[in-house]
């Protein structure tokens, strides 16, 4: 819920983390960030999250980040990708209004 750790998350995840997760988290060539069990509520936790970004994934093109940043900088990533995706949750919920309303 911060957004000046956002801001510098999402200035982080630029430079570090779009190449294979393209813009904003949302899916290139390796997983999408904000949906599903990447989302706030899903099985992945915020620790599994940074867990992740800090040691990588075995038998993945994830590599480990934890020695390029902090764990401050891992920690902006993660709220970054948390604020996105409540956004991209409310975008999808407002269309689906939208939809619903062109019903009538």
């Amino acid at each position: 819920g911060n957004a000046a750790a956002a801001r510098k998350g999402e200035e982080l995840f630029g430079r570090n983390c779009q190449q294979c997760h393209n813009t904003r988290g949302h899916g290139g060539k390796c997983p999408q960030l904000v949906r599903g069990a990447w989302a706030p509520g899903g099985p992945n936790s915020d620790r599994f999250m940074f867990d992740t970004i800090s040691k990588g994934r075995p038998n993945t093109q994830m590599g480990a980040f934890g020695l390029a940043l902090s764990e401050e900088e891992i920690w902006q990533i993660v709220t970054f990708l948390r604020e996105e995706a409540v956004r991209v949750k409310a975008t999808a919920r407002k269309a689906a209004d939208d939809d619903d309303a062109s019903w009538y």
